[in-house]
């Protein structure tokens, strides 16, 4: 049992010894095996600013507390009428909620935003409001710094979904709530006035949109009235079919008989433990599978992967930090989750958020919070959830310690995790997502710093004998574990043109589909905060296949609707292409030089049937391409093609880059 592993002799605030002498290290995250040298003594810094910034910061428009549904943990049934707010949201105020949010993305000269169309109330009840907010969203932030805006409504109970018509309105990066088989899910989601549970309603809608979508997002929440954390997860893996599974326990005060208190957490626990020996129970592909249909952001998965990639969370979120969250009378909290909370509101959209309120939030950096500072847990935590310290506790800088109980827990669960896989299964850790790696100038430069690789693709005349670089191996796969054994790639640039060879192995028949990606880079092309979000501005990218070469007509918007509408392939007559049994040539046109000198962001991606896949660069973007020159490309810098070392038990990552995970410029906002 993985379980049997966890308990452990701390002796000191830096390290967690485990009674089989595997160590976790806290500063720099390292695990090692037992005997290894400590590696703190050469730690790195913990590349974290505390003027919290966003990737995409956030604007949650919560446009009505109406529900049809009555769902037992809802904290905002209690709030309708709070304040005297009214129950939906005058388009005044979201004009003032809207023009708060500018001022934060001009502040932080932001290139990415999103606006959320509500949590409080299902948004589906005032669809006939969602036009009009869109246009005085895109009115509200033309003149904003951001590139790209995402907006509309990302959550939704489906119940008002259920003819056809709707439901095919539905889509990612929207989620379904469904919290598990129909005895399960009714006796916590049901309607108002006595109608009965919603699962009969919510399944076939999330069906369909399965058939379409199928890494539609479905959440759950997690109460102390089925702690059988697996037979959610394998109801809503198995049976229901979906591949993107956000499970999370319930935000509640400790009196709740559903809540996670001092009397649940042992069933928590065990709960989680169990679904761990259930995925661990399955042959390598099945781990694989299921390790990768729960969201990186599920409750258990954010520790495992900040333990396997080095995070470090000097904040739990961006809570009251960043982003604008109104309510329906213009008051300001510091997240959804707050919303209309009476007493707890940071500010208004008539004047902004409260200076000394930010400050408050501001000042939780998880090395100097009581409690927090000496925790093991803390850099792959980030001080606990604030709303759930104010259930616990009635004070945001109190964490619920319950909850941190829990939080280590798991975070022992998912060292073990880690260990587990890589001593039995190193190929199911290798193939799961992982980190880029910057470069130690990068970790020095502001989130508005040009992105530049450590990788190049260099012209080399006397390369020509030996110009294969090789795509399989050891840790050069990800989603999928198809051999690859052989496969290489050959590139050459002659007159603005790139030339790719891919020799497929010794299974051809496993590769489906091989794709290239050309990123302009120059001033302000492609940034760090480009790469933080997850975001490629200005790319061309080709996708071919045995029936022929496409290109992708990529979104040029601004202002892009929720759900996101399904990408665009055009045929691309200007490649030639030539899919041979165990070889494949591309040939296609590069686009103009633009700045002197910038060089151009290549990667070549090669997709196998299985939903694996692996790239010329698979721990940085891209490889810069130096067009001063042609001839055969030679692959240079910190990527190794060969199979990288592991750093320690977590992963692998060359030398010279540390993970993206490390630095926080720029966040992400997990809830």
């Amino acid at each position: 049992m993985i379980s049997d592993a966890i308990p452990r002799s701390t002796s000191d605030p830096a390290h967690v010894s485990f009674a089989d002498g595997y160590v976790f290290h806290v500063r720099g995250g390292q695990i090692t095996a037992p005997g290894a040298p400590c590696p703190c003594g050469e730690l790195e810094a913990v590349h974290q600013i505390t003027s919290y910034r966003e990737a995409y910061p956030q604007a949650q428009l919560s446009l009505t507390d109406q529900c049809n549904m009555a769902c037992t943990y809802c904290s905002f049934r209690d709030r309708v009428h709070a304040d005297g707010k009214p129950v939906t949201i005058p388009l005044e105020t979201v004009v003032q909620g809207l023009a708060t949010h500018r001022e934060r993305l001009v502040e932080e000269d932001a290139r990415y935003s999103r606006v959320d169309f509500g949590l409080a109330g299902e948004t589906m009840l005032v669809r006939h409001m969602h036009e009009e907010v869109q246009a005085l969203v895109e009115e509200g932030l033309a003149d904003s710094p951001v590139s790209v805006v995402w907006a509309g409504p990302m959550v939704t109970n489906a119940t008002l979904s259920m003819t056809a018509e709707l439901a095919d309105r539905l889509g990612p990066p929207q989620d379904i709530s469904l919290d598990g088989p129909k005895d399960v899910h009714d006796r916590v989601r049901f309607y108002t006035g006595g109608r009965g549970g919603t699962y009969d309603h919510v399944r076939p809608v999330l069906d369909r949109v399965l058939a379409r979508h199928p890494d539609m997002g479905v959440s759950a929440v997690l109460t102390a009235y089925c702690t059988d954390f697996t037979a959610i997860f394998r109801h809503l893996f198995e049976d229901v079919g979906a591949r993107n599974i956000y499970m999370k326990p319930v935000n509640a005060t400790h009196d709740k008989d559903y809540a996670l208190n001092a009397v649940t957490l042992p069933a928590f626990r065990q709960g989680y433990a169990d679904l761990v020996e259930h995925i661990l129970a399955q042959p390598p592909e099945g781990i694989l599978a299921r390790l990768l249909a729960l969201n990186s952001e599920d409750f258990f998965m954010r520790f495992f992967y900040r333990v396997k990639d080095r995070a470090a969370q000097v904040y739990r979120c961006g809570a009251g930090k960043s982003g604008t969250y109104l309510d329906t009378n213009g008051n300001l909290y510091p997240c959804a989750h707050f919303i209309g909370k009476s007493g707890w509101h940071i500010g208004h959209a008539s004047t902004g958020v409260e200076d000394s309120d930010r400050t408050r939030y501001l000042d939780l950096v998880v090395d100097q919070r009581d409690g927090c500072s000496t925790c093991p847990s803390r850099y792959v935590c980030g001080g606990g959830c604030y709303y759930q310290a104010v259930l616990a506790n009635g004070d945001i800088t109190r964490p619920d310690e319950v909850k941190c109980d829990l939080i280590r827990f798991i975070t022992d669960l998912a060292v073990r995790l880690v260990i587990t896989l890589r001593e039995e299964h190193p190929e199911v850790l290798d193939a799961l997502p992982a980190p880029y790696g910057l470069t130690g100038e990068a970790l020095a430069a502001s989130p508005e710093a040009d992105y530049r690789p450590a990788a190049r693709l260099l012209a080399d005349p006397g390369h020509d004998e030996d110009s294969a670089i090789p795509l399989g191996g050891p840790g050069r796969l990800r989603g999928g574990l198809a051999a690859s054994a052989g496969l290489c790639a050959r590139l050459a640039l002659d007159d603005d043109q790139l030339a790719v060879r891919l020799d497929l192995g010794d299974t051809p028949d496993a590769v489906r589909t091989v794709r290239v990606r050309l990123q302009p880079l120059g001033s302000g092309a492609f940034t760090l905060h480009d790469l933080a979000a997850q975001q490629w501005p200005g790319e061309h990218q080709w996708r071919a296949t045995r029936d022929g070469a496409r290109r992708l007509h990529a979104p040029t918007d601004r202002f892009r609707r929720v759900p996101h509408p399904d990408p665009v392939w055009e045929d691309a007559a200007d490649v030639d292409l030539f899919w041979e049994a165990d070889q494949v040539r591309l040939r296609l046109p590069l686009p103009a030089h633009g700045e002197t000198g910038a060089g151009l962001g290549v990667n070549v991606f090669v997709d196998f049937e299985d939903g694996g896949w692996t790239a010329l660069t698979l721990h940085e973007p891209f490889a810069v391409l130096d067009r001063s020159r042609t001839g055969v490309l030679r692959l240079s810098g910190p990527e190794n093609p060969t199979g990288p070392e592991a750093a320690g038990v977590n992963g692998r990552m060359p030398a010279g880059l540390t993970p993206i995970s490390r630095w926080a410029g720029l966040q992400g906002n997990t809830c």
